[in-house]
């Protein structure tokens, strides 16, 4: 029979052990290419400097995920590959004895492999090509472009970087096999579920060595992420070199820490004699050279998806909150004094053809004024640290609202109104940026000047209301209430109009109305805010982000998962004959399950507590990015992450046991390896 004959009998004979690794490598083709394929939407090169901007940082960040999905996927792609050679050890053995020569085997299951690579390749990219198209639209979604700028687009570009990258992977398995089959021997094929892994380093104080060499690696990884930050950045390369050095911290500290266990453990005879422990060390040291590998990338994934999940779900939860206070009105009318004039903003409307009162149950109408009071007199003295998007803050004047335009404010959302006395002020603030700060101010006990009029605080306390609203919600970053009196003295700043629908109003037919008046901001002087326009525009986008966050966090849960389970399961099945003669030596069923318990929750726990460490720190600084993004601050809501976990990464780890367990007792010893 010739080899080509072969290969395909052999694919089609071992389809359903091909199947799994058909569908891991197309679906990876396909996501692979569908990212690296978004910026070759033609519309999204027409975007406003500021969305470029975001767009520019976009495609940095996914070059960057491009990488490390490259990465995960190589090792994912071997490691089923090494699970296809492993299983098929015994049929490579029987072709050895039947008088086949290594090369030829070599070259046969590489037929196989380059076989089934290119038929997942060409289903991939077709697949790809059609998941791209609903991405693009998408992005168009989340940078505000009208969606009819949207064309169908084939990427020559990600089709390039697709082929090139998984052309190298397949390339690096074909490698991988044909050394793993040249390099074997006949009774190493045909008795391969009973032969043990020696431990790679048996030297202790190299093996210490090694562990201290990963701490290190860890350590410095962190004070560069610290120093520069979370984010890639083409300027400079300390990005990539904190990555390296984790990644090789990782490795190095799973490979290092198994040996030194199992080289420390057999000399504490008070515990490597008691029970079965013995046998349980055996069990772990047989894998140990995959293992610390498989461990690695495990820990990888779960801190993605521990920090995915975490962000998202805090996010969302944030979000939330804050978008109950954020919109108490259905419109919001800003007019610029300086430009529009100090005017009756709803007669205006009336006199551009929209007539308000037909859609209006209430509205007011009330001013912002101005004066040489700025941040910095208010912050001054405090050790004052910022958000970036604040930095011009200090020099801006702070806003000053009239008593009784502050309580009509409060009446229209059907609020309790304020007090306030002749000679005092009050400071309202709902801004995270800045909050500290002003309660810092108040609790000085400092005076104002306004108007040639000196003023008091008449409370410590910050009011926390919304009394306007803009396109980002809750921002009112300090301002100033004062008694009428003195408002009038003072320059009018803002006029604005605030407006609750009537029921039954069409807010769309609003809108249509509104939008010529909007884009004559810079002539005419007047701008908007809509309720349900920013609900969609802002929390919506952002909604979408943070369910696809936690979409993202929730998948990579899922791969560590399954990865370790199905690894359980494979390693129990082939040696489950083991516990068969543990049972025919006499050991009770206890201790042989809870051996088996211990075990599997080796391999479950062990990536935890590193991942647990590096999604804590990732936390903080992917919270902060977010919390700068969305220009509030994301309070870290940890116990739904927890409860996720338990449910996802628990609901496996028992189940595996469950199986792992129903295999020991169904399959006692028979002589055989089973």
């Amino acid at each position: 029979m010739t080899s080509c004959k072969l290969i395909f009998r052999n694919v089609r004979k071992n389809i359903r052990d091909y199947l799994v690794y058909f569908l891991t490598l197309m679906l990876s083709v396909s996501l692979f290419y569908a990212f690296n394929s978004i910026h070759s939407q033609p519309a999204l090169a027409d975007l406003g400097a500021t969305k470029q901007l975001l767009a520019d940082q976009l495609g940095i960040l996914i070059s960057a995920l491009s990488v490390i999905v490259a990465v995960v996927l190589s090792f994912l792609i071997v490691y089923a590959n090494r699970f296809l050679l492993k299983r098929r050890k015994k049929e490579l053995g029987i072709y050895m004895l039947l008088g086949m020569k290594k090369g030829r085997m070599a070259r046969i299951f590489a037929g196989e492999t380059l076989c089934v690579g290119l038929l997942s390749l060409v289903c991939g990219l077709a697949f790809g090509l059609a998941l791209s198209q609903g991405l693009s639209l998408l992005s168009l979604r989340l940078f505000a472009v009208d969606v009819s700028e949207f064309q169908m687009v084939f990427s020559a570009d990600a089709l390039r970087q697709t082929a090139l990258c998984f052309a190298l992977i397949f390339l690096i398995v074909m490698v991988c096999n044909v050394r793993s089959i040249a390099g074997v021997k006949l009774i190493d094929l045909l008795t391969a579920a009973r032969k043990n892994e020696g431990l790679a380093v048996r030297n202790p104080a190299v093996q210490v060595l090694l562990l201290l060499l990963s701490v290190l690696c860890i350590l410095a990884a962190g004070a560069i992420f610290q120093r520069y930050g979370i984010l890639p950045s083409r300027e400079n390369a300390w990005f990539q070199t904190a990555a390296a050095l984790l990644a090789a911290g990782t490795v190095l500290f799973f490979f290092s820490l198994s040996s030194v266990l199992l080289t420390v453990l057999p000399s504490v005879r008070s515990v490597y004699l008691r029970g079965l422990n013995a046998f349980l060390c055996r069990q772990i040291g047989s894998k140990i050279r995959t293992d610390f590998l498989t461990l690695s990338v495990v820990c990888g994934l779960l801190t993605v998806a521990l920090c995915g999940i975490s962000v998202g779900v805090s996010s969302a939860m944030t979000m939330n909150e804050a978008s109950k206070a954020a919109l108490p009105f259905d419109l919001n009318v800003w007019a610029d004094v300086d430009v529009s004039g100090d005017t009756d903003i709803a007669a205006y409307l009336r006199s551009r053809g929209v007539d308000l009162n037909r859609y209006a149950s209430e509205m007011t109408q009330i001013t912002l004024y101005e004066s040489e009071l700025t941040y910095a007199d208010l912050f001054e003295g405090q050790d004052v640290r910022l958000w970036p998007i604040d930095s011009a803050l200090p020099d801006i004047a702070v806003n000053i609202v009239s008593l009784s335009d502050f309580n009509r404010s409060l009446a229209l959302q059907g609020r309790e109104p304020v007090s306030l006395e002749e000679d005092a002020f009050l400071i309202n603030c709902n801004y995270k940026g800045t909050l500290e700060y002003i309660t810092a101010f108040l609790r000085s006990d400092q005076p104002v000047t306004l108007g040639g009029v000196t003023l008091r605080a008449q409370s410590a306390e910050v009011l926390n209301e919304t009394f306007f609203m803009s396109s980002v919600g809750n921002n009112d970053r300090g301002s100033l209430i004062v008694p009428d009196a003195v408002a009038r003295t003072l320059t009018k700043a803002d006029n604005m109009l605030l407006v609750q629908y009537r029921e039954g109003a069409d807010s769309d037919e609003v809108l249509q109305q509104m939008i010529p008046i909007g884009l004559e901001w810079e002539t005419e002087g007047y701008r908007y805010t809509e309720k349900n326009m920013l609900n969609e525009m802002y929390y919506g986008s952002c909604a979408l982000l943070v369910l696809l966050c936690c979409y993202i966090g929730l998948i990579f849960l899922l791969v560590c998962a399954v990865l370790l389970s199905l690894k359980q399961l494979t390693e129990t099945a082939d040696n489950v004959y083991r516990y068969g003669l543990l049972q025919r030596l006499g050991a009770p069923d206890r201790l042989v399950y809870g051996t088996l318990f211990q075990q599997v929750s080796v391999f479950f726990l062990a990536p935890l507590p590193l991942a647990g460490l590096f999604s804590a720190f990732g936390m903080g600084k992917v919270t902060a990015i977010v919390s700068e993004f969305m220009n509030m601050h994301i309070s870290t809501h940890i116990g739904v992450t927890v409860l996720l976990l338990l449910l996802v990464y628990g609901g496996y780890f028992l189940a595996t046991y469950c199986s792992c367990r129903q295999m020991v007792r169904e399959r006692p010893y028979t002589g055989e390896e089973g």
